[in-house]
């Protein structure tokens, strides 16, 4: 019965009631459509993949999707600064400073120079660093356990809609509604490629240490081509591997349940006052759709622990850099309609997207020849990484500034030029230059 038409409609009618405020206060361009009920015959015209034997039908509902989620999540540190906050790139806090059980600050480094630390004194340190929070507390108890998870960017072989497939490896979900027997998988279109995944695993070692290995790639690879055989996917047609550490809940299946993982569903605010240690608190998130609930909690608690009366958060209705925009669609549209010179439609709308309402300031930095004629980027973008965004090093700009190598290995040109104009701008010499060239190599060497 879990397989059913009938079944799918009433979980179809659940999303829609648990997600009924969905569209309060969304521009056109973002509000989602409620879901519907698909007959045989259109099921398998928009996902011609699917095994038509036994087939009764489907259903179709609509989610968001960021168009590039790295530059998302620097919006968050723009607009953070943007308000008075202090931000420091490539400085990590190697160890807490304590004094009689409780925390002053941090020991801190500048990663392009280990041999200069510094320390940073606060009255509280709240400790968001993800899969290596442990690492920082140095406390008995371990509050991130990993999952690694993996997403594959191929070729694209999906065009209109997204479509799940199971996999026939065994999983559990806990707090799944219904038991599907087997891995979720869903095979995305996003830009000009294909997302395929996610993929879980237990894992225990060192965060510093993760990679995905070739034969997680090949058994993903196996899970697809068996649920979808229409996707026909070979290794040569993944083009970049996604991967990271999620945190789970900390039961992992036993070994004749596939290795199975439950992810962790809901987020942990944990005041280390119960470890004996005061002025600390870890924090560990699991989406980003409940990341500003989550802070405005977290700064709640730091407003206590100060003494000081939280006040009501303005976080749900301040935008975030780039993003005050109050109707996406049409503020694209005007934007390709009224092109810079020089620059065409295409061009327009990709730095629409990628910056919203920040792009004349990219365009301000000077440079608008595409870094390649492969790629929609241009040298502006660059320009506007090194100095606006705090961009130090290559990597950062290929990868996460830019959409430049983000769906996969950019044209070799491309790299080259991108390295030469941070060679201008941050005053690079040749030495170092080459270095960050081989650091984009290694890069995709390792996840391609």
């Amino acid at each position: 019965f879990v397989k059913s038409l009938p079944a799918m409609r009433a979980a179809l009618w659940l999303n829609d009631v648990v997600s009924w405020d969905r569209n309060k206060g969304a521009d056109p361009g973002r509000q989602l459509p409620g879901g519907r009920s698909l007959g045989r015959d259109e099921c398998i015209d928009l996902a011609p993949g699917v095994d038509p034997k036994g087939l009764t039908g489907g259903v179709l509902w609509y989610d968001a999707q960021m168009h590039n989620s790295d530059r998302m999540t620097l919006s968050f540190v723009l607009s953070a600064a943007a308000e008075g906050a202090v931000v420091a790139n490539f400085v990590e806090a190697s160890e807490l400073i304590v004094d009689d059980d409780r925390v002053r600050g941090v020991r801190a480094r500048d990663r392009f120079d280990p041999e200069s630390t510094f320390d940073i004194r606060a009255k509280l340190v709240i400790n968001t660093t993800g899969p290596w929070t442990d690492r920082l507390t140095t406390t008995p108890r371990k509050l991130f356990h990993f999952s690694k998870a993996m997403n594959l960017v191929t070729r694209p072989f999906m065009k209109d809609v997204a479509v799940g497939v199971v996999s026939r490896r065994a999983h559990r979900d806990d707090d799944a509604v219904l038991d599907k027997g087997g891995r979720f998988l869903c095979l995305i279109p996003w830009r000009d490629v294909t997302l395929v995944g996610t993929s879980h695993g237990a894992f225990e070692g060192d965060p510093d240490g993760f990679e995905s290995s070739e034969g997680d790639v090949q058994e993903l690879l196996d899970d697809v081509n068996e649920a979808y055989p229409r996707a026909e996917l070979q290794r040569g047609d993944v083009r970049l591997v996604h991967r990271g550490l999620l945190p789970r809940r900390a039961t992992v299946g036993p070994s004749e349940d596939g290795g199975a993982v439950t992810l962790q569903k809901t987020y942990l605010i944990d005041d280390h006052e119960t470890d004996g240690l005061s002025g600390l608190v870890s924090v560990v998130g699991v989406k980003y759709t409940t990341a500003r609930d989550v802070a405005e909690k977290a700064v709640d608690h730091a407003m206590r622990f100060l003494g000081w009366t939280p006040v009501a958060s303005r976080s749900a209705q301040t935008p975030l850099a780039g993003g005050g925009i109050d109707d996406i669609e049409r503020f694209v549209e005007e934007a390709t309609k009224h092109p810079e010179p020089g620059l065409t439609a295409d061009i327009m709308r990709h730095l629409a997207l990628t910056h919203g309402t920040r792009y004349p300031s990219v365009l301000a930095c000077g440079g608008l020849e595409r870094i390649s004629p492969s790629s929609p980027v241009l040298e502006a973008e660059i320009r506007h990484a090194a100095r606006d965004e705090m961009a130090l090093d290559l990597p950062s700009v290929v990868l996460r500034r830019t959409e430049l190598g983000s769906a996969g290995r950019p044209a070799v040109e491309a790299v080259l030029r991108c390295a030469a104009i941070l060679q201008e701008e941050l005053g690079w010499n040749e030495s170092r230059t080459q270095e960050e060239i081989d650091s984009v190599e290694r890069f995709y060497r390792q996840r391609t």
